[in-house]
């Protein structure tokens, strides 16, 4: 078997991945509970809308971690990689941007800030030191990239998942201490400081022991330069639009319909990142090996990767969002207690659907950048997906309905994820017939199968805890079995009964 290509390296990291995960997606949407709770609507609103600012300038280095995770590893699929070279290069490049960085944000930022946003008078001294304490958090985490990426290259998933359980403990207890104390909104922000610090210094110790490709020392590699800088141009381009699209339309509600709405957005979209942890765990476990098989020349692994990968990854998600759809309503109240803000269901199930395209899509991105040709792919989508400030825009102001706001964005991801394929196969050994018969296919049928079963379970089960919890074990159940009959192709369906062999021996 290939060194870069180890099945039992993914499910023995899909395991550890999926144990993190189901600690910390709950963790997560219980601290989500805490902030509303103890923050409150508006200065939830208004942490948001904070950090959009220092999101918005640095997206400039978004195109770096994509970059440093590329070549790290890329580098590690080699046989004769020198990963420290492009660690040591990288690290070094990040320090200098770093400080370009904070006097961006120090300049352009603060005028942004105290001239283009709405925030209420009596928050705004809190607001002003969560911006700098967001700068500070932005930066810390700016030179943890090459370290997260080098753990993520060695494959080493147990570090990770260990240090992202620290994480969340750390961001939970700082949404209940807030409860103890004044100015919580303030008080808030300085614990996500403290908590990036305390994860950025755990990733350093942990590299500098085990992975001796982490020693640093001064000095760019000019010809790796050369390369990183030629991608970082293009993803940053990437990122600029991105962050125009994504941050825009927070601003657009903010400047539409105010902080209570950008709250509801933020709830949302913390929502789509706890679905995606369900599904994106064994894409971590996969994405290294996508890297590593294209360095090495492996393309039939490399393909099998994607197309497989992008495959389990929709069928990892329906487990969440099937059931998510048909009992929404009582899982948001279960979630956030019953006083719900205004379209809070609707934003919710428009976004959930979103993450699912965002699950689909990562595997074949992976298997695009690998390929180092991403101009055209990640430029032209990108520029399209511009048309959603408009489109959104107009939707509501017609409508004044919130909720055509976000139908308007889900048509637009959709649209945009169409045209990412064709570019995809345009630059790589991917093929548009080969993604619609081995993974779009496939999805329909088990989605399709599955919804009905829900549909039938949701008229049986109980609106109370016991009966969700019914409803939720049994359409598992049952969606393992659609998956094995109709999803799986032969060779897919002997290795599962491989698998479970092993395991019934053992």
């Amino acid at each position: 078997m290939s060194e870069n290509f180890n099945k039992n390296r993914i499910l023995k990291n899909s395991l550890l991945l999926y144990v993190r995960m189901l600690f910390t997606m709950w963790i997560n949407l219980y601290t989500t509970r805490l902030v509303l709770q103890n923050l409150g609507v508006e200065d939830m609103g208004v942490y948001g809308v904070v950090g959009s600012i220092v999101s918005i300038f640095s997206v400039f280095t978004g195109g770096v971690t994509s970059a440093v995770q590329r070549f790290i590893t890329f580098e590690a699929g080699l046989k004769e990689g020198n990963v420290n070279k492009v660690f040591c290069s990288s690290l070094n490049v990040i320090f200098i941007l770093a400080g370009i960085l904070l006097i961006i944000l120090e300049s352009v930022g603060l005028w942004f800030f105290y001239t283009k946003i709405n925030i209420p008078e009596a928050s705004k001294g809190a607001a002003f030191w969560v911006f700098q304490f967001s700068i500070l958090t932005c930066l810390i985490n700016l030179v943890s990239i090459p370290y997260n990426a080098l753990i993520i290259a060695k494959e080493k998933m147990n570090a990770f998942a260990f240090i992202s359980i620290i994480q969340v403990i750390l961001n939970c207890m700082a949404a209940y201490f807030i409860s103890l104390l004044n100015d919580r909104l303030l008080w808030y922000a300085l614990f996500m400081l403290l908590t990036s610090f305390i994860v950025r210094l755990t990733y350093q110790v942990y590299c500098r022991i085990y992975f001796p490709e982490s020693q640093y020392h001064r000095g760019i590699d000019k010809v790796l330069l050369k390369e990183i800088g030629k991608y970082t141009g293009v993803s940053t381009t990437s990122g600029v639009l991105q962050m125009i699209s994504g941050q825009g339309l927070t601003l657009v509600i903010n400047w539409t319909s105010g902080v209570a709405l950008n709250a509801v957005y933020n709830i949302a979209l913390q929502l789509k990142n706890s679905i995606l942890s369900f599904a994106m765990n064994l894409f971590k476990a996969i994405a290294p090996q996508i890297t590593k098989t294209y360095a090495n020349g492996e393309m039939e692994h490399y393909k099998t990767l994607v197309y497989t990968g992008s495959k389990l990854e929709i069928f990892l998600i329906y487990f969440v969002i099937i059931p998510f759809l048909f009992r929404t309503e009582y899982i948001m109240k279960l979630w956030l207690g019953n006083s719900l803000p205004p379209y809070t269901v609707e934003f919710a199930k428009c976004i959930v659907f979103i993450s699912l395209l965002y699950a689909a899509f990562e595997p074949i991105r992976t298997a695009v950048l690998a390929t180092n040709k991403i101009r055209n792919f990640m430029l032209i989508p990108e520029s399209f997906y511009l048309l959603v400030l408009p489109v959104s825009f107009i939707s509501y102001h017609f409508s004044q309905n919130a909720v055509w706001f976000i139908v308007a964005v889900v048509f637009m991801d959709i649209l945009t994820a169409c045209l990412r394929i064709y570019l995809a196969s345009q630059v790589s050994v991917l093929k548009v017939r080969d993604i619609i018969k081995k993974i779009l296919f496939p999805a329909m049928f088990v989605g399709g199968l599955s919804c009905a079963v829900c549909y039938l379970l949701d008229f049986v089960c109980s609106y109370n805890l016991l009966g969700f919890c019914i409803l939720l074990v049994i359409n598992s159940l049952l969606l393992i079995g659609i998956i094995y009959l109709v999803g799986l192709s032969n060779h897919e369906r002997d290795i599962v009964n491989k698998i479970a062999f092993k395991l019934l021996q053992k």
